[in-house]
């Protein structure tokens, strides 16, 4: 569902639904700035739709506008988001935009390395880690996290689907991960940055053990 439109929005702000396009590449529109949630910016080609980069609460999404140029990606929401319209009154506005996208793109290209390179289970637990809320307490045992498909999340480490599965259940066997539904899980983000676990957490046969970390108990 498309919902850069004035129907969807109020006041400046359109709420997303996990799989709605806040806008497709080639059109044109407003500068968008996400206030929570997570999107993922794709390529469309006759191949389907490429995963480009994350975008999460606080980053800007189409500065190329501010060149004139439409949109260079589609824009999807992976988990329920709430985005809202960058106001752009003056130069300063601009510049100010310029700013903050720059050091955006800086971010976003350190977390991409992290969740395209290395053994799976590490770029899956990136992932968790930057999806986890950010105004909830990070040491809390089974903090509610949205999630996003199965799919989305195998699109984005760039692995198989059923690898994401197999780490989901020995995260869940190894008590990192609390509950487990579609699209939501609890867990603790403190235990879950902390943890190590050996090569072979993607096997399924649950042999592997978790390491804790040093501020973990024994």
């Amino acid at each position: 569902m498309l919902l850069d439109s004035p129907v969807s929005s109020s006041l400046g702000q359109t709420s997303l639904l996990s799989g709605d396009v806040l806008f497709e590449a080639g059109s044109m529109g407003s500068i968008w700035q996400l206030e929570n949630g997570a999107l993922r910016l794709d390529r469309v080609t006759r191949e389907g739709s490429r995963f480009i980069q994350i975008v999460l609460p606080g980053d800007l999404l189409g500065l190329e506008l501010l060149a004139a140029y439409p949109y260079a990606y589609t824009a999807r929401a992976i988990v329920p988001s709430l985005a809202r319209r960058r106001s752009l009154s003056s130069d300063a506005d601009r510049r100010l935009v310029l700013i903050e996208g720059l050091t955006q793109q800086q971010r976003r290209g350190e977390d991409l390395v992290m969740l395209r390179s290395g053994p799976a289970q590490d770029r899956l637990k990136h992932l968790l880690l930057l999806l986890a809320p950010a105004h909830g307490p990070w040491n809390s045992e089974g903090q509610p996290c949205a999630l996003p498909t199965i799919k989305d999340m195998a699109a984005i480490i760039d692995t198989a689907p059923e690898t994401v599965s197999r780490i989901f259940a020995n995260l869940k066997r190894t008590h990192l991960l609390d509950a487990r539904q579609r699209q939501s899980a609890s867990f603790s983000p403190s235990r879950l940055r902390e943890a190590e676990w050996p090569a072979g957490m993607t096997r399924s046969d649950g042999g592997q053990r978790v390491l804790s970390g040093p501020s973990s108990s024994t």
